[in-house]
């Protein structure tokens, strides 16, 4: 097993038995239940192997010691669905990232419905060419889906990147987004706070489950 045959789903249930693992599990239990994630057998299943195959098994969780390497992709299908990473912050109508709120909810959790609002769902032309098809708010949450069932390296990589590009963006864009947010009924105060909170929190490349608890906390008081 590698990083690159995760879909986003198992990556999503892989992280917090890692991070955070109940009190009472023996490292055993913690590997049994990582195991069920990636290999798709039940627990009973795993406790029922002899103890040589038990070893052999275990094997398969080596690759999460081991960097997630990959890059951002320009395109994933998926359900035989064709969607377009958006990565131009500036045409992308400031009501999908400021509705998305990235960071004022449990973001693993989310992974895969805050990737859904940065792709572009496309449509094959007769000739059989892909061309950009309307995105549909009412089909977020298909959208979603088909993002959890996705190759994790290339959600992951895509949203690291759109992190970049977006905090770049915030920085030379702070007048406009905080007239944008104006907009929604909050006070100059408000907004200025928000944008000031986002850039403070995505110095640098910050993969998206490891922004810290404080920071979302704030971020929940200001965008809720």
């Amino acid at each position: 097993m590698k990083w690159n045959n995760l879909t986003l789903w198992q990556y999503q249930q892989l992280m917090p038995i890692i991070t955070n693992p109940e009190k009472d599990w023996t490292e055993l239990d913690k590997e049994v239940k990582l195991l069920c994630v990636i290999t798709g057998l039940t627990e009973y299943q795993i406790d029922s192997l002899a103890i040589e195959d038990l070893k052999e098994l275990r094997k398969e969780l080596a690759f999460l010691d081991e960097p997630i390497e990959g890059k951002p992709v320009d395109f994933i299908v998926i359900n035989g669905r064709r969607y377009r990473m958006n990565y131009d912050i500036k045409n992308m109508p400031a009501a999908r990232y400021i509705e998305s709120k990235v960071f004022s909810k449990d973001t693993l959790a989310n992974l895969h419905k805050i990737a859904a609002s940065m792709v572009i769902p496309q449509k094959k032309t007769w000739f059989g060419k892909w061309i950009d098809d309307k995105y549909d708010a009412s089909k977020h949450e298909q959208y979603a889906q088909d993002m959890q069932e996705a190759n994790f390296i290339h959600i992951y990589h895509s949203l690291v990147f759109f992190y970049q590009v977006y905090r770049n963006w915030i920085e030379v864009s702070r007048d406009y987004m905080i007239q944008e947010m104006k907009t929604t009924g909050m006070t100059t105060e408000e907004a200025e706070a928000v944008v000031h909170l986002l850039c403070e929190s995505m110095g640098g490349i910050i993969p998206p489950n490891l922004l810290p608890n404080t920071k979302i906390l704030e971020l929940r008081k200001l965008l809720k």
